[in-house]
């Protein structure tokens, strides 16, 4: 059942309340920074008001009067001399917002999404405040030919530093790496068996996600903290390694060569040990993968020890991270002929117009599972050769496939699109983590952790603005108070520290969008104070009235543009299940008459692996 079939008068009225705790807060504060600043430099505020419309409840103090209105969608703070009707006291008219000089205006009229700014750094400190363990900054995966690899840095180094700079966790080391796109960084890593090496690394320049999701200019240095599992994967049938009862699949725990055992972890791990090994025979120690089919002759999760020679045995012995281990019924991989036990060899992009001779590979073969995931990702449903190796007693046989991913399109339960593409293949990848160390200094974390994720998301904001103006992200983002509400639910349901989050990026939301300078809105009223600076006088009854109602068609018009897109997101949240979209591939291909469909009589041709 979805939670829309469920929801009911009194998930409405609960997803209503949230609603209220969550953009409350926000709002007061956002009004007190008005109030206090106008207080501060002597403006006689009349009203300070926490929502719009009817007043529900009030209180005057001094010459101020605080309310509680019906509307609770936001706030003012009310100042002598805003309305050009009201009948002023002599002894009033030096304490109005216009007598102020221009920088005590502007103070003022910016101390609201300042405070906005502000309240982030203080959720986000009181979250990573809770944080006791972090991530230790260990390599676990490095790819192949990329910029740490480029720079000698292994899987299973240790960062102690970058330019000086302590690192303390994984995530400090990614965040350094994506904000430093092709400089030269000098990185202190401690490794196993080596002690303290310094290498210099500079991160490849690139096009990725930034921390609110939008395109920005990142540096990769294709390291993950991830390690993948020594599974192993055979396509030799005729060697050494099976005929001594090794399988694809079993997982290496170690290996025992003249008395002396060697722990193995990861696959990296194995690949060190391998030419260390001398000639001497060795006991190789696993953990049992069988499939069904072998279930009557093996037993899974059983530790064996296989014996070998010598490691030269061993030697086709190659990671299972890239060997099939299931292909799901109906997909691309099923329909084009891909089979467990299969291993993915190349992947390029195909153009349309090209014939399947066109397929090269002139790269160097894939090396592992995330080298074949970027890949994949850069194809996002184009036309793809796909190369895969074939068990046989021979080393193997190479067969090239031409196919197009899976278009599946689905609503997540904001009900924003979502387009995914699959081949329906999954591998023998098994991946492990390092375990977490615990936080030095939790104090000194949380002080930097929450005032670099506040600048971060905020620099991120300032950009997905930018990005909407000139239409490089979608409009459709857009939402107004009824997608605040399911934010606000959502975040209810995942905690109050998931909630405390979700407030600081409400927060900072705010504070930017009233920072825009439409009038009506703070930043407008930047804008206009700064024209009349300049001009060094007023605008006039008349203009300030025309460029009013400008400001107020502006913000009805966005309002009303975000509605409609929580509208549409609010029906689409009844297609919860992904659906596949027809694979335009299927008759591209059967039109282009390039490459014909699959016979599973008939099957591509098998070459050998080297081939």
């Amino acid at each position: 059942m979805s939670r829309h079939e469920h929801h009911g008068i009194s998930g409405y009225i609960m997803t209503l309340i949230w609603f209220l705790v969550l953009l409350g807060p926000l709002v007061f504060f956002h009004e007190l920074g008005h109030f206090l600043a106008a207080k501060g430099f002597g403006v006689k505020v009349l009203r300070f008001s926490l929502g719009f419309g009817p007043v529900l409840f009030k209180r005057r103090r001094g010459e101020t009067e605080y309310c509680l209105s019906a509307v609770p969608l936001g706030g003012y703070v009310s100042m002598i001399g805003e309305d050009p009707n009201e009948e002023m006291a002599e002894e009033d008219r030096h304490r109005t917002l216009a007598a102020l000089p221009y920088w005590k205006k502007i103070i003022v009229v910016v101390a609201g999404p300042f405070v906005n700014l502000l309240l982030p750094v203080l959720f986000y400190f009181v979250y990573f405040l809770t944080v006791t363990h972090v991530s230790p900054p260990l390599l676990g995966t490095v790819l192949p030919g990329m910029a740490a690899d480029q720079a000698g840095l292994r899987s299973g180094d240790l960062v102690l530093e970058i330019d000086g700079d302590e690192i303390d966790s994984f995530d400090e080391f990614r965040r350094t790496i994506m904000d430093a796109p092709g400089e030269t960084l000098s990185v202190k890593v401690e490794r196993p068996g080596s002690g303290t090496i310094q290498v210099k690394l500079v991160p490849t320049p690139s096009v990725g996600k930034n921390m609110v999701g939008l395109p920005a200019k990142i540096g990769r240095s294709g390291v993950f903290l991830h390690g993948t599992l020594a599974r192993v994967g055979l396509v030799n049938t005729g060697g050494a390694a099976y005929r001594a009862g090794l399988r694809s699949g079993d997982r290496i725990l170690g290996v025992t060569q003249e008395g002396a055992r060697h722990p193995v972890r990861f696959w990296s791990d194995w690949e060190s040990l391998l030419p260390k090994l001398g000639k001497a025979p060795l006991t190789l120690h696993v953990i049992t993968f069988a499939t069904p089919s072998e279930q009557a002759v093996l037993t899974a999760g059983q530790v064996r020890e296989l014996s070998f020679e010598s490691a030269a045995a061993l030697s086709d012995v190659q990671s299972g991270e890239l060997v099939v281990s299931l292909v799901t019924k109906g997909s691309p991989a099923d329909r084009w002929g891909v089979a467990a036990g299969d291993r993915l060899a190349g992947l390029e992009i195909l153009p349309d117009e090209a014939p399947l001779a066109s397929c090269t590979f002139a790269k160097k073969a894939m090396s592992s599972y995330a080298e074949f995931e970027d890949q994949v990702a850069r194809a996002a449903g184009r036309r793809l050769c796909l190369s895969v190796i074939r068990p046989s007693e021979d080393g193997g046989c190479r067969r090239t496939l031409v196919l197009r991913q899976d278009k599946f399109q689905s609503v997540d339960r904001f009900g924003n699109k979502q387009v995914t593409y699959d081949f329906g293949i999954s591998t023998l990848r098994q991946l492990d983590t390092p375990e977490d160390v615990r936080v030095k200094n939790r104090f000194v974390f949380a002080v930097r952790e929450s005032l670099v994720t506040t600048w971060e998301i905020t620099s991120g904001m300032v950009l997905g603005i930018a990005y909407m103006f000139t239409g490089e992200v979608d409009r459709e983002n857009v939402g107004s108070v009824v997608m605040i509400a399911q934010m606000a639910e959502v975040a209810a349901e995942r905690g109050w520290l998931f909630f405390l989050q979700m407030m600081a990026l409400i927060s900072l939301n705010l504070a930017l969008l009233n920072l825009l300078p439409i009038p009506m809105l703070d930043g407008g009223h930047v804008l206009l104070f700064t024209i009349e600076a300049i001009r060094r006088r007023d605008l006039g009854l008349k203009a300030r009235s025309i460029i009013t109602y400008i400001g107020l068609a502006l913000i009805l018009s966005l309002m009303l543009f975000g509605m409609r897109n929580d509208l549409v997101r609010c029906f689409r949240t009844k297609q919860e299940t992904p659906s596949r979209v027809e694979n335009a591939g299927d008759k591209a291909e059967q039109n282009l008459q390039l490459s014909p469909q699959p016979d599973p009589a008939n099957p591509a041709p098998c070459l050998p692996a080297e081939g």
